[in-house]
């Protein structure tokens, strides 16, 4: 997929924009988002932020009250997905930035829905960095924002990603009542109008999410968990395309985890090679972060050759810049 080429000749403020001026806005956010799927977020960095330059010039235009609260709208999903693409890229203040211009701008626009979405995001900047509290405060104050009918996705992506902070505290009830109530706000959910920024969340990514839950569970709990976890991430990984090709990558991470945890060290060194193979075609210092715990559980299994070599080529793959 191209980079769509977003360099203006003029960037002065038009003097008065419609609904196809933010149609167009929307149309470009959702293929860097596309783009951001497949490739990682270093893929599409700099196209974000020309995007970005171009489209701020549209707030001082003059516009119906319905065109620009939908500006403001589209305005806070691009800047939410260039917080989602600075997190993916390694640049964690330059996230929060723009997650925080993204809640300025969704304020603006009354939507609560896409509140709850960057309130996840930030989230999920926190759990990725171990900071779990932290985590878990921005998934409460999401869930605050998605309490009215029609969240429901909304409000599912936030208990699930609870349920994951929890498992990595070691709190297994807590975790496992999250899930559940993730499953049945998803199952109570209206999946024909889901916005652009949730479209990401279909049952394979709660399977992938529900597997990762069980594979912190498995470390923090109960190494049963892994019987749990392995059926869930499988089907995940056979039903992402490649158009979700980081997230299929990050599933392969926890299935040779699960794998390595339960002493099936064949398989889970072959699943770990497929992995890395699958992480070196991206570009995301995240995948980078991600994977090094299967190579410090590969490293473990120092009677294993496939194994060694596994975590030989992680550590280099991982200290290796995109």
């Amino acid at each position: 997929m191209a980079i769509p080429d977003f360099s203006p000749a003029d960037e002065r403020s038009p003097r008065s924009i419609d609904v196809s001026d933010v149609v167009r806005l929307e149309a470009d956010t959702h293929a860097l988002r596309a783009l951001d799927y497949r490739q990682g977020g270093d893929s599409c960095l700099d196209a974000v932020r020309a995007r970005m330059r171009e489209a701020l010039p549209m707030l001082d235009a003059s516009a119906t009250e319905k065109v620009r609260r939908r500006l403001h709208v589209a305005l806070a999903d691009l800047h939410n997905l260039a917080g989602w693409v600075c997190f993916d890229a390694g640049l964690v203040s330059n996230a929060r930035v723009q997650f925080t211009q993204a809640l300025v701008f969704a304020g603006w626009g009354r939507h609560d829905g896409l509140v709850a979405n960057i309130c996840y995001r930030l989230g999920r900047v926190c759990l990725h960095h171990e900071s779990l509290d932290e985590a878990l405060d921005y998934f409460r104050l999401g869930q605050l924002a998605a309490t009215r009918p029609g969240n429901e996705i909304a409000a599912s992506i936030l208990s699930v990603n609870s349920a994951w902070t929890h498992a990595k505290h070691g709190a297994g009830d807590q975790a496992l009542a999250e899930l559940d109530r993730g499953r049945d706000q998803f199952a109570t959910a209206d999946h024909t109008q889901v916005p652009d920024w949730a479209r990401f969340f279909t049952t394979t990514d709660l399977s992938a999410v529900a597997g990762a839950v069980h594979t912190d569970l498995a470390r923090t709990v109960s190494p049963r968990h892994t019987r749990i976890a392995i059926p869930l991430l499988i089907e995940a990984i056979d039903d992402y395309d490649d158009g979700m090709a980081r997230s299929r990558v990050f599933s392969l991470v926890l299935l040779s985890i699960n794998h390595l945890l339960d002493r099936d060290l064949d398989i889970g060194v072959e699943i770990g090679f497929r992995a890395l193979a699958s992480a070196e075609t991206l570009a995301s210092t995240r995948v980078r972060d991600r994977i090094r715990p299967l190579g410090l559980q590969a490293e473990r299994h120092v009677t294993h050759a496939g194994a060694q070599e596994l975590a030989t080529r992680i550590a280099t793959y991982a200290t290796t810049g995109p």
